[in-house]
């Protein structure tokens, strides 16, 4: 309880809603309304500390896990299959990354059927089961020198590294936890934030095997291959593994911290009062300050009065004159209940709260003096907000693209702040009636769809029919060719840095022992050297490369477009790799290898501030909540599944020539890498929506577009807009078309004019 106590006075905020059940179940109201006040009560603030913490410490850890292979496999090299021609490594990486990849599968599917918060803590445990396994994993009783023992320890390294990776698996889960309870304005910066855990978790492996190197050989001889080095280095290597349950235990912490997300509870469980309280008190403050104003408990809810209600009735307009609001300030999308014969002038004021009037029945005034009477017992209710002359909120016209705050949507410091609205084809007239009555049709029937979303009929409805089965392939596919490069270079860490930091032949297995072919210190080198080099190659190579890039993006996430950046930083690593490869042929063992090693960070550098940070957050953000984490955990389980297609490339490629020491191959492999690149930057060109828009506001170069409005998929998209091949070259023919008609003209007008 005293760590709890802690975290709560870090936070300044409740561990968990106040017995939420029971402050909501007394509450009523329109559905269609409740999504719009937690996006509201969300939106009100900005980069919020609490729930970064949560989705990063997750991912922090998934990090740390599957990366920690790159810091043990060369002690399990030195200390159990010191001998050649073995693939124990590459296997034990194959196989925590089909694991991954059934998790990522596992985890996504059943957060959108559960809930994230069922799921919150279950992966930590596996990781932290797993790593003790792992770490107590033994070759049990046996003879050294034969090579017999009773137990296997690589049998029980491949069982364990599994299961980790099922655990680790569920990356979809910080994504989408991010992504829903971010505002809508640092919804980008947050998840950037939480995707630069994956090089600092990289970091942080390669700094818990360096000090506990250092730690050990003050009571080990690790300058020889004595069995008091193998014992040492049997050591280390499990003090790295256990490690890493320690920020698993502190992911479960700051995991209890938040209730269910509450898009989630009002999407998919139908529980809009319970999404609204849980929100509320997500960012409630324990000292009493709130930044959205509290419910009262005289049955009102103080809302501000909004500027316009658009395309209301004259009647209905008539009653909202008196805020002697301006008509070109007014946003399109908010709205307000305001009494005609309230004369007061101050900006917030009582909204009474009871069931929106329905057209076809007689308004019930009850309603407008806030009591509502259930039974025999009266007592306040809240509900959505009410219109003049009982027009639903939900009602007014639906602009895509909006990111228009609704009545809501407040700012901290100035409750009558109202962003502008945001017209992303620079009118909103741009939209026709018939074209927002579609999609106000549309946004209709996604809200009234029933708990079991995974009908297939709803599957069928909204991936096939609607066209959204694009947004998943062009995710899924866009990952799986990132990731080819990225593991390809990045998950056999050791053996790559040996061909990059080499100016000359290394000693083959056989001239030694087989832990030195993973390493440039030569001949002469021990395990100590060999471990050292290793750690200090990759950190400078990799993981501050990596670092630089994830905080680069983050400073400039929200001033580029992450669609058209995802296209681009795929060419501009297709360019790379061809120019690392090329260079890496031409210098290998020679004393210009240093170019080849700043080409290589070069890229870990792209990687971070393009694709591989972009296709992490952009499948968070384009899919609606009851399909998020599912359609997230496809795109990443098809990422990892390029990764394993290249560990097995690697096994395959004549005759395992790329784990040769002194072989040229990884430069031809290189090259090949860009070539997926440009597949890469072909897949985002075709099947990425974009997720931002141009901003009214000059400060700001642009908007993040809500996640509501994401959710309606390729139907919001005007024609020229679309995705898919198809579409896209429709855009680009008419031009060319227009262009090669434009010119036949001249050539025949010109004779006839003479």
């Amino acid at each position: 309880m005293a760590v709890l106590s802690t975290l709560r006075g870090l936070f300044r905020r409740p561990l968990w809603p106040h017995d939420p059940a029971g402050e909501a179940a007394d509450h009523e109201g329109d559905p269609n309304d409740y999504i719009e006040q937690v996006r509201g009560v969300i939106d009100s603030h900005g980069f919020d500390l609490q729930i970064f913490l949560v989705a990063a410490s997750g991912f922090l850890t998934d990090s740390y896990n599957l990366f920690a292979s790159n810091v043990i496999l060369p002690c399990l090299t030195f200390v159990y299959w010191n001998t050649c021609g073995h693939t124990k490594e590459i296997w034990i990486n194959i196989t925590t990354l089909f694991g991954s990849a059934v998790g990522m599968l596992v985890f996504g599917y059943l957060a959108d059927r559960y809930g994230r918060r069922s799921l919150y803590g279950i992966e930590l445990y596996i990781v932290i089961f797993s790593t003790l396994l792992i770490a107590q994993a033994s070759a049990g009783y046996g003879d050294f020198e034969s090579g017999e023992h009773s137990m296997s320890i690589y049998a029980m390294l491949l069982a364990w590294r599994f299961m980790m990776g099922v655990g680790i698996g569920a990356e979809p889960l910080s994504a989408c936890i991010t992504a829903e309870w971010a505002s809508t304005k640092e919804r980008g910066r947050m998840m950037c934030a939480v995707f630069l855990m994956q090089p600092l978790g990289q970091l942080l492996a390669w700094g818990v095997g360096l000090a506990s190197l250092e730690i050990l050989s003050q009571s080990h001889d690790f300058t020889s291959d004595s069995t008091d080095a193998k014992i040492g280095i049997d050591k280390l290597w499990r003090w790295v593994i256990g490690l890493g349950a320690v920020p698993a235990v502190l992911a479960i912490l700051f995991r209890l911290t938040i209730p269910e997300s509450g898009r989630y509870t009002y999407d998919v469980q139908k529980d809009g009062p319970r999404a609204l309280q849980d929100t509320l008190d997500v960012f409630h403050s324990a000292s009493g300050r709130t930044s959205h104003q509290r419910l009262p408990e005289d049955g009102t809810e103080m809302q501000e009065i909004p500027s316009q209600v658009p395309r209301l009735s004259a009647d209905s307009q008539a009653n909202i004159e008196h805020t002697g609001q301006d008509d070109r300030s007014r946003s399109p999308r908010s709205h307000a209940a305001a009494d005609p014969a309230d004369t007061r002038t101050e900006h917030w004021q009582h909204i009474s709260l009871g069931p929106v009037a329905d057209d076809d029945e007689p308004e019930d005034h009850t309603h407008r003096s806030g009591s509502v009477t259930h039974g025999s017992n009266a007592s306040p209710r809240l509900t959505a907000l009410q219109l003049p002359d009982g027009i639903s909120s939900h009602n007014v016209a639906f602009v895509p693209y909006s990111d228009t705050p609704s009545p809501f949507q407040t700012r901290a410091t100035d409750p009558t702040a109202v962003r502008p609205p945001m017209h992303p084809y620079d009118a909103a007239d741009d939209i026709s009636e018939d074209e927002s009555e579609d999609l106000n049709q549309l946004q209709d029937r996604r809200m009234s769809m029933s708990k079991d979303h995974f009908q297939r009929s709803e599957l069928m409805e909204y991936f096939w029919h609607e066209g959204n089965w694009r947004y998943l392939a062009g995710t899924s596919m866009t990952w799986f060719l990132l990731d080819i490069a990225f593991y390809g270079l990045g998950f056999n860490s050791p053996s790559t840095m040996a061909k990059l930091w080499t100016d000359g032949p290394m000693p083959t297995c056989g001239e030694v022992p087989a832990y030195l072919t993973v390493s440039s210190v030569g001949k002469g080198g021990n395990i100590y050297q060999v471990l050292y080099s290793n750690a200090r190659q990759s950190l400078l190579t990799t993981s501050i490369a990596s670092c630089a890039g994830s905080l680069a993006l983050i400073l400039a996430i929200n001033h580029i477009d992450r669609r058209v950046m995802l296209i681009w930083s795929f060419i501009a690593l297709a360019i790379l790799l061809l120019v690392t490869g090329i260079v890496f042929l031409q210098v290998f063992h020679t004393t210009g290898y240093a170019a080849t090693i700043v080409l290589y960070a070069l890229n870990q550098l792209v990687f971070s501030f393009g694709p591989n940070t972009l296709t992490f957050i952009i499948p968070a953000e384009i899919f609606p909540t009851r399909y998020r984490c599912t359609c997230h955990g496809i795109a990443a389980a098809s990422g990892k599944m390029g990764a394993v297609l290249v560990q097995f490339i690697f096994l395959a490629y004549e005759n395992r020539e790329l784990q040769q020491p002194n072989s040229r191959a990884l430069g031809k492999v290189i090259i090949i890498f860009s070539a997926f690149m440009i597949l890469g930057a072909l897949f985002a060109w075709a099947w990425i929506p974009a997720v931002q828009a141009k901003s009214d506001d000059p400060s700001e170069m642009l908007r993040n577009i809500d996640l509501e409005t994401l959710a309606l998929g390729e139907k919001r998209l005007p024609v020229e807009l679309k995705v898919g091949f198809r579409n896209k070259l429709s855009t680009l023919l008419p031009k060319a078309t227009m262009r090669k008609r434009t010119k036949c003209h001249t050539k025949v007008a010109g004779p006839l004019a003479v």
